[in-house]
């Protein structure tokens, strides 16, 4: 039900109480962050005052198709026209594209100092709560961009023996994964082999910028079991490489890349990789690594077994030359007009003008705050970010089957599990606003 104006009035910090005779020293999460896309492209700042959305072309040069029939040359006039010989041509065309930029913004419950003043080791958790938030921009613009490859993608690869590609589609859910119908799915984990027949695609395609390279290292985003078990597997096609390459300010550093490679394939470890599940026919959902389950007071994350137990993953073909990220900035419009100047990378800036209005996620209901005190306040957090695909045959969304690692006569459960009820949601809802 909304929220009376008496009820908007109302706060609850979420902050436990105590009485004496408890331990001072407060614990904070090491739940794990992924950065794998914050930085994986190039950035630069998308300029202000040049719209939302950009138009881009792309030249082609057409390839001669030359069938060698060349003309035997002779000087004698009777014999050949040695001034006038036939012409091959060459053509070219462009491809003209688009590409648009996107916003977000994450905001903190407000805070109310005249209330959070008078409770026990009010410091101690704020100062907590301010150091878990600083933890996430860069794993929410690393996963906005991981959850944008799959959307742009041109094509997504379903790993089989059969080479299975479907366009992409979605529903009116952004985290379904329509494949259109079950033959579409992956049947297959991901393999040697599948990457080992693509190698020729992306070659002749560019990857190499204009090279084809009997040894170059084609770049493949995993996690710590596919890599184990690619490495185990294929103990031929192991290289190692000196530790020393992989450390800060070595040639691989940069790219993140396991100390391992197999064949012509490095392994970026993603921590938080892409995983799924059937749903219905044709239709995979998305299921997060965890849920946000009840505690003592609000809510804590809890890594959830669906996430481990999950049929599907995907598995990203990169290449850093593919596509570039925009930034957005808030360039001065006039020296007269003193906007203030904010950081659009999802930087917190803290918030407490003198009126404000803010959002209850619980109940929907929007409250007016009188703040000439200065007593109240949140936190802000906004991202602006665009991606251009310059050259998206040079990677490869590739989706495929995993299971948890097998353990000894424990067979892997034949029902799917669902991903129905997972709580994904953060808030923090005060008994007095229900």
């Amino acid at each position: 039900m909304p929220l009376t104006a008496a009820q908007c009035a109302e706060f609850n910090s979420f902050l436990f109480r105590r009485v004496p005779d408890w331990d001072k020293e407060l614990a904070k999460d090491r739940f794990p962050i992924s950065y794998v896309y914050s930085s994986m492209y190039p950035s630069v700042q998308w300029d202000s005052f040049t719209g939302t959305t950009h138009t881009w072309d792309r030249i082609h040069v057409t390839r001669p198709n030359d069938n060698a029939s060349w003309e035997a040359m002779s000087a004698d006039a009777c014999l050949t026209a040695p001034c006038n010989i036939v012409r091959k041509f060459l053509g070219w065309g462009s491809t003209r594209s688009t590409y648009v930029k996107f916003r977000r913004e994450y905001s903190t419950p407000v805070f109310c100092f005249d209330q959070i003043r008078n409770i026990e080791e009010a410091v101690a958790q704020v100062e907590g709560i301010v150091d878990g938030i600083k933890d996430f921009p860069e794993s929410i613009i690393s996963d906005f961009i991981r959850q944008l490859v799959v959307a742009q993608a041109v094509t997504w690869y379903s790993c089989s023996a059969a080479d299975v590609t479907v366009t992409p589609a979605f529903t009116a859910d952004p985290t379904e994964y329509d494949f259109g119908a079950d033959a579409n799915l992956p049947v297959s984990k991901i393999n040697m082999g599948y990457l080992d027949n693509h190698m020729e695609n992306l070659q002749y395609n560019g990857y190499f910028n204009k090279m084809v390279t009997p040894d170059g290292m084609f770049l493949l985003t995993s996690d710590l079991q596919t890599h184990r078990e690619m490495t185990v597997h294929n103990p031929e096609l192991v290289r190692m490489f000196n530790s020393a390459d992989f450390q800060k300010g070595g040639q691989f550093y940069s790219y993140g890349l396991a100390m391992r490679s197999v064949g012509n394939w490095s392994f970026k470890i993603d921590p938080e990789p892409l995983r799924a599940q059937r749903i219905r026919a044709g239709v995979l959902q998305r299921i997060w690594p965890y849920e946000n389950v009840n505690t003592t007071v609000g809510k804590r994350p809890l890594f959830d077994t669906a996430y481990k137990n999950a049929q599907y993953q995907m598995y990203h073909v990169y290449n850093k030359e593919s596509r570039k990220i925009y930034t957005g900035t808030t360039d001065p419009v006039n020296p007269e007009m003193k906007f203030v100047s904010r950081n659009l990378m999802g930087k917190w800036s803290w918030k407490n003008p003198d009126y404000f209005t803010a959002l209850d996620p619980c109940s929907g209901t929007t409250c007016a705050y009188q703040n000439d005190k200065k007593n109240m306040g949140y936190f802000l957090s906004e991202y602006e970010y665009g991606s251009k695909t310059i050259y998206p045959e040079i990677e490869m969304v590739i989706w495929a089957q995993r299971e948890p690692q097998a353990v000894l006569n424990t067979a892997r459960c034949a029902a799917a599990p669902s991903s129905a009820y997972q709580d994904l949601y953060p808030y923090n809802c005060a008994d007095c606003s229900v």
